[in-house]
């Protein structure tokens, strides 16, 4: 069994983690935090958090553009996959953030800043898209796709 890093120690059993993410520019408010790494539980799946490793504390939802009905890689451009040494679609892990509205539970997603990383240099960047049709509040629930849907 691999040995477990000094994160990995001191975390709550169940959980998983990713190695650690570097974000060269940090988060959108959160720009002093450089390092980050992605966790799963077992019993949160599809959610993950990416997690600071500056101050755990700091730790944002996500959930995989990939499991839902609208695809970031149309918004991605040259200059985009630029700050990622230009990775192929494959390496590049997409995610959307997520709020949850404390009083009734709801979740809605952030189209307009996506989360890239790339597992090519293990960076990442949180984009900031200026389109029209994208929103920072679209409702979880109409961007699952239904039985049946690839």
């Amino acid at each position: 069994m691999p040995k477990k890093s000094k994160e990995q120690a001191s975390q709550p059993e169940g959980t998983e983690s990713s190695g650690p993410l570097e974000f060269p520019s940090g988060l959108p408010g959160f720009e002093e935090h450089k390092q980050f790494v992605l966790e799963s539980k077992a019993e949160l799946r599809p959610f993950l958090w990416l997690r600071s490793l500056r101050d755990p504390d700091v730790a944002l939802p996500v959930i995989s553009c990939l499991l839902l009905k609208t695809s970031v890689f149309s918004h991605l451009g040259d200059k985009h996959l630029g700050l990622l040494d230009n990775p192929s679609q494959d390496e590049i892990l997409p995610y959307y953030v997520l709020r949850i509205e404390p009083e009734d539970g709801t979740i809605t997603v952030n189209t307009k800043a996506p989360v890239i990383i790339s597992t090519k240099t293990m960076q990442g960047y949180q984009l900031i898209l200026d389109r029209e049709d994208l929103r920072v509040d679209v409702p979880l629930a109409d961007l699952v796709p239904s039985t049946g849907e690839v």
